[in-house]
């Protein structure tokens, strides 16, 4: 049995269009791993970029002190990561 493939583009503007919105995520979660230990300074250590899906950070903490500070700095947090972004694109953390 042959399967085709369909193409949905049929010159490389539109292929750009596509992969453009690609980059920009990409960019920002680059600038985001970079960004962490450099906005947290010593509280990186404790607190472990996980993943992100969204506008929602998902964060590794390594103890119960940490958590609750995490918990406490979340919104203070979020909006010193975002001042680094053209738009501000990280709603909320949460807690692996």
């Amino acid at each position: 049995m042959k399967i085709q493939k369909e193409i949905n583009w049929h010159n490389s503007s539109e292929l750009t269009k596509k992969f453009c919105h690609l980059n920009l995520k990409l960019n920002n979660l680059i600038l985001l791993d970079n960004l962490w230990a450099v906005v947290l300074k010593n509280r990186a250590k404790f607190w472990e970029l996980d993943s992100v899906k969204g506008g929602t950070i998902f964060v590794k903490v390594k103890s119960s002190p940490a958590r609750h500070e995490l918990l406490l700095k979340e919104k203070e947090i979020i909006k010193e990561l975002n001042k680094n972004f053209n738009k501000p694109w990280i709603k909320k953390i949460l807690i692996k």
